[in-house]
């Protein structure tokens, strides 16, 4: 876990319950973030039909298709999201938004992917940028976190 992503979920102590730490996971999860992201089933739509989409690319990795059976295992996880929508199109980035502090955290995130990679490794990596979508939310993402008593 990078520094970043360390310093966003110290936001959300309640995430360190979660192991091991995985973004996907953490959306997913009960105890992850998930009760905290305002706009989770569009956010966990998108995130399961990629999930879905690179266990259909990529058949024989069985570890990939445990991941899968695990987010749709948790709790209210509609069941129309067992299948593969291959009309769906997703757009290039996914807002998220989360509740913190009587407030609304706004975010957008991209993956990015290596198409053409000869090397395994790189083939499979995946690299998740998140950005502040408005200035209220860049604030206080650069803002120390400040224990409570």
């Amino acid at each position: 876990m990078n520094s970043g992503t360390r310093h966003f979920l110290g936001r959300f102590p309640i995430c360190d319950s979660v192991k091991p730490h995985n973004g996907v996971r953490l959306v997913f999860h009960p105890k992850g973030l998930r009760p905290f992201i305002e706009n989770w089933e569009s956010v966990a739509a998108r995130i399961i039909q990629r999930v879905h989409r690179e266990v259909a690319a990529n058949p024989s990795d069985e570890t990939m298709k445990c991941f899968l059976e695990e987010l749709l295992s948790y709790p209210a996880v509609p069941s129309r999201w067992r299948v593969l929508d291959l009309d769906d199109s997703p757009p290039p980035f996914l807002t998220i938004n989360y509740r913190w502090n009587n407030s609304t955290l706004r975010l957008f995130a991209t993956v990015a992917t290596f198409g053409t990679a000869q090397d395994v490794a790189l083939q499979e990596m995946r690299i998740e940028s998140f950005f502040p979508a408005d200035e209220a939310t860049r604030a206080v993402l650069m803002a120390p976190i400040i224990a409570k008593p």
